[in-house]
């Protein structure tokens, strides 16, 4: 019982909150005034969730780098609304390309929450997976643990990918802990594959 629970407290220990956790975890009360201000007005502007001209001017700050990060991610959340337009693309085009990364790890979050289609989502973070640089190493992370969360049979074939052949140990043994993590025959019998590989 003790030598499961230090394996237990070791994992714990090992698995990164990922980044996008501690970003949300930004209160409007930290922002000052002018920016507080701002971000008001960016949640009014939302409520016109078809409009040509609010759309571009969400878009507008949440790729503006030299706008304050609470600020870009309240335009981001306030994106995921905006429906019946091209928010994925700005959201993949900010995964992949964006200096900050808070707002790398948002976009992704972003991405797995704002199509109801899961197994497109699972296609598009595994591109991006695949597409990232090894080095890294924290964003390759957080992608995986956004598909892992996710949780489809889309994630599971690609999480048991992961595990049994990427070339990082850490990310094939993340990937063996989210199959745990999301249980179900598939998952079980990814696992067992991985135990009788040789």
């Amino acid at each position: 019982m003790r030598k499961q629970m230090n394996v237990h407290a070791f994992k714990l220990d090992r698995l990164r909150i990922p980044p996008m956790a501690t970003f949300r975890g930004y209160e409007m009360e930290k922002a000052d005034p002018e920016t507080k201000l701002k971000m008001e007005a960016l949640y009014a502007i939302g409520e016109s969730t078809s409009d040509e001209k609010a759309f571009q001017a969400l878009k507008e700050v949440a790729l503006d780098r030299k706008q304050p990060l609470l600020l870009r991610n309240a335009a981001l959340e306030t994106l995921a609304d905006f429906k019946k337009f091209d928010i994925l693309s700005i959201y993949v085009d900010l995964a992949r390309t964006d200096t900050s990364e808070k707002i790398q790890s948002a976009a992704l979050e972003y991405i797995a929450e704002g199509s109801k289609d899961k197994n497109k989502s699972v296609e598009v973070l595994t591109n991006l997976f695949n597409t990232t640089p090894k080095h890294r190493s924290g964003q390759l992370q957080t992608v995986l643990y956004v598909i892992a969360d996710i949780g489809n049979d889309k994630a599971v074939d690609f999480l048991s990918t992961v595990a049994r052949t990427h070339e990082d140990y850490e990310l094939r043994s993340d990937a063996v802990y989210y199959l745990g993590t999301i249980g179900g025959e598939k998952a079980r019998a990814a696992l067992y594959q991985i135990l009788r590989s040789k």
